[in-house]
């Protein structure tokens, strides 16, 4: 279908990812990925994402597909725990940080 302003195609979001600290091993050192797909909640987006890196899948959720507990996930710098998890909703252009709990370390 067209319209007198020319083809119309369907509407294409961009998604980028952050990949933090030794996460970005699995992504062969690329901090940041950008997808252009039309994914609507974070897990949508996230398999776009394996399908690029597929390594980074089971460091970031378990075998039913659930996300880990020392991994969290940021859609535009808010927690997604504090949401619907993976299902939660996406919109527009999107930036989504995956960003693993630091702990341990001496108290001197």
């Amino acid at each position: 279908m067209a319209s007198d302003y020319g083809p119309l195609t369907p509407h294409i979001k961009m998604v980028t990812f952050n990949i933090a600290g030794f996460l970005a091993d699995f992504t062969n050192g690329q901090s940041e990925i950008s997808v252009n797909s039309s994914p609507t909640t974070v897990a949508e987006a996230l398999h776009e994402l394996w399908q690029l890196h597929i390594g980074l899948r089971d460091r970031v959720v378990n075998e039913q597909g659930q996300l880990r507990t020392h991994v969290n996930i940021f859609v535009d710098g808010e927690n997604i725990r504090r949401k619907q998890l993976l299902d939660t909703p996406i919109s527009g252009r999107t930036e989504i940080t995956i960003l693993p709990s630091v702990s341990g370390g001496n108290i001197s």
